[in-house]
C-alpha cells in the first residue's frame, strides 16, 4: 500500500468516527426526547379526579410551574378504597388506607409485589444500565416506609414510562386488594 492510499483510509477512517459520534449523539438525544414524551403522555394522560373523603389527607397540590401532580385512586373490585397513587415526574407514591392494618408481614406483599414485581423490575433496568440503553441513574429503586408496623408508603423512583405505571398501578391494586381479603377474614 502507498502512501496515498494510506491517506485516504486514513481520511475515511476520521470521517466513519465523526458519524459515529454524530450518531451516538443522536441516539442519546431521541432516547432523551422519548423519556420526556412518555413523562407528557403520563401527566396529560390521567384524569385528575377529586379525592375522595377516606383520603382527605391525601391531595393534589401543586408542584413547580404551577401543575398538578397527578392521583389516581386505588380501588378493590368491589369498590373499596385500598389507597392513593400519587403520581410526580419519574416518581411513585403509594399511600394505603391508614384505617386499615396493612404490614409487610401480610401476603403477597413482600413475595408478590417486591420481591417479584418492583425487584424483576430493578433488576431488569440493571442489565439495560449495563448494556447502556438508559443510565444507571435510571434504574429503579423503591422504598416501603412504615410506622409501628403498618405501611404508611411505598415510594417508586423512576419507574419508567406508561406502560410500567399501569403494570405498577396493576400489581399494587392486585396485591392490596389480597391484603384486604387477608385483613378482613381476620
Amino acid at each position: 500500500m502507498d502512501e496515498e492510499e494510506t491517506r485516504d483510509l486514513l481520511k475515511v477512517r476520521d470521517e466513519l468516527e465523526r458519524r459515529i459520534m454524530r450518531l451516538q449523539r443522536e441516539l442519546e438525544d431521541s432516547r432523551r426526547a422519548l423519556i420526556l414524551i412518555e413523562r407528557m403522555i403520563v401527566r396529560k394522560g390521567f384524569q385528575k379526579p377529586t379525592v375522595p373523603e377516606e383520603v382527605e389527607g391525601v391531595r393534589m397540590e401543586e408542584v413547580e410551574g404551577g401543575e398538578e401532580e397527578v392521583g389516581v385512586s386505588i380501588r378493590g373490585r368491589d369498590g373499596t378504597l385500598l389507597g392513593h397513587l400519587r403520581v410526580e415526574e419519574r416518581d411513585l407514591y403509594f399511600y394505603p388506607r391508614e384505617d386499615l392494618p396493612f404490614t409487610e408481614s401480610i401476603p403477597p406483599f413482600r413475595a408478590f409485589l417486591v420481591e417479584k414485581v418492583l425487584m424483576g423490575m430493578r433488576a431488569s433496568d440493571e442489565d439495560r444500565a449495563s448494556r447502556g440503553e438508559i443510565t444507571p441513574d435510571e434504574v429503579l429503586s423503591f422504598e416501603v416506609s412504615t410506622e409501628d408496623g403498618r405501611l404508611k408508603m411505598v415510594a417508586i423512583h423512576n419507574y419508567g414510562g406508561e406502560r410500567r405505571l399501569r403494570e405498577i398501578q396493576s400489581s399494587l391494586r392486585w396485591a392490596f386488594e389480597k391484603m384486604y381479603e387477608k385483613i378482613g377474614a381476620r
